[in-house]
């Protein structure tokens, strides 16, 4: 399902200069995501509205922020344990939620990691597994199977 910003939009499917690999692009991923359209055209609606001027501004936590906040997405968590999300996240509506696991120290650790959260019902995670790769001979796992309920997690949405 495509998201509401979105809709109408003619959208560039083409690889945005300076992107980083799919691997390592948590954020494009999840916010690609919650737009409902693939990564390449995310990363270039994004450019086109001018929320951010190329793709390794996604790098940023300051132009993260800054795209939370021109797709409206109204804070939910901050900071708070995985346990209590998922608790806390099956009274809210459906729909798809962007999130970021800061790990055990939260955000003023400075390293999160970007995933979406899809509730219909109950809750899916969708992260980048590549991320999550135990070494180059093994495969990786699902990320949901990394958050452990310590983990500090900031939550916002749902997109429309």
């Amino acid at each position: 399902m495509v998201a509401q910003v979105i809709t109408g939009e003619a959208l560039d499917y083409s690889q945005p200069d300076g992107m980083l690999p799919y691997d390592k692009n948590c954020v494009a991923m999840t916010f690609s995501r919650l737009l409902g359209v693939g990564v390449y055209p995310t990363i270039n609606f994004l450019i086109r509205k001018g929320w951010i001027t190329r793709a390794s501004d996604l790098e940023n936590d300051t132009t993260i922020n800054k795209v939370i906040e021109k797709l409206a997405l109204a804070a939910r968590y901050a900071d708070t344990p995985w346990e209590t999300v998922k608790v806390g996240m099956q009274g809210m509506q459906d729909g798809r939620y962007y999130a970021t696991n800061w790990g055990p120290s939260g955000s003023s650790g400075g390293r999160g990691h970007a995933f979406a959260i899809v509730k219909k019902g109950g809750i899916g995670v969708y992260g980048n597994n590549q991320e999550v790769k135990q070494s180059e001979s093994s495969p990786s796992r699902p990320y949901h199977q990394s958050i452990h309920a310590t983990h500090k997690i900031s939550v916002y949405g749902p997109i429309l």
